[in-house]
């Protein structure tokens, strides 16, 4: 199976179990009438459109590069984690709002709790293996969206857990009030991994640079710029920078060479390095090349 292939599988897999586990925990919240279920299913709601919409960025980062696009469409991706992380984020602020009018509602009650408790565990379960998986994949292709689909889901096994908890807690102590403040703490938390989410995708988007490539592009060069340094050496470099593109990284960086050196001879050393980096980034690695006097 090619990684397209997978990724598309992946994609598919996280959409239907979105909307599976969607449907039963709105079966969940309607027998219980729990705020901290609702929250839950919440963001399950967030889960469906993300499923949905990471099915449209992984189609996009697999297209090749083209004409208007000669660096690939890889920040489809990057597009993808920062609505997710938006989506998260608004439905959160709808669960604290209900969280608050809850906590000065008298007549609140949460009912069949045992029903409810049963339904949540085949959540936990299904996002717990469903997410994990899908960070696995999303690892091995660099795929982003499914990264960050797969932390959606294992947050969302999170918050299935804090419903959980809610549920034992009103149980064993029939004080309903326990319910929306449980919902209200689950909320800030999942806010925060949305926020997460965004941050990092915008400073993708943003050509941030990535410092662990910056570092791994300055090792390779500083072996070759040594006097008892690797073949072929050279003499210095500098501008060094970084991006991705999705999955793909790109670098440029200035070298110099002696000044008598032939153009030919020049362009075998930097295409040389440029390999080196290519290989160890899995990107692509462009050199301009100076003389040095």
């Amino acid at each position: 199976m090619s990684t397209a292939q997978l990724e598309h599988r992946a994609a598919r897999i996280a959409l239907v179990t979105s909307v599976v586990l969607l449907l039963t925990k709105l079966a969940a919240w309607r027998l219980t009438g729990s705020t901290a279920v609702f929250g839950d299913a919440m963001e399950s709601v967030v889960n469906v459109a993300a499923s949905a919409l990471v099915i449209w960025s992984v189609w996009m980062a697999n297209r090749p590069a083209d004409e208007t696009h000669p660096y690939g469409h890889g920040k489809a991706e990057f597009l993808s984690s920062a609505i997710e992380g938006g989506m998260i984020s608004v439905a959160m602020l709808v669960v604290m709002v209900r969280s608050a009018l809850e906590l000065f509602d008298r007549n609140a009650a949460v009912e069949k709790i045992d029903f409810g408790l049963l339904l949540l565990a085949f959540t936990i379960m299904a996002n717990g293996g469903v997410g994990m998986w899908l960070i696995q994949v999303g690892r091995k292709t660099k795929s982003s969206a499914l990264h960050a689909d797969g932390i959606h889901l294992i947050s969302d096994a999170w918050t299935s857990g804090a419903a959980v908890a809610s549920l034992l807690l009103v149980r064993w102590t029939g004080l309903a009030f326990i319910d929306p403040i449980i919902a209200l703490i689950m909320a800030v938390w999942v806010g925060f991994v949305g926020y997460r989410l965004i941050r990092r995708a915008l400073g993708d988007l943003l050509d941030e640079q990535d410092l662990a490539d910056l570092a791994k592009v300055e090792t390779i060069l500083n072996d070759h710029a040594r006097a008892d340094g690797l073949l072929p050496r050279i003499i210095s470099f500098h501008k060094v920078r970084t991006r991705h593109s999705g999955r793909d990284h790109w670098v440029d960086f200035h070298v110099q060479l002696p000044g008598e050196m032939d153009l030919k001879t020049a362009h075998d050393v930097a295409s040389e390095i440029e390999n080196k980096i290519e290989a160890a980034l899995g990107g692509t690695a462009t050199a301009h090349i100076e003389p040095s006097h």
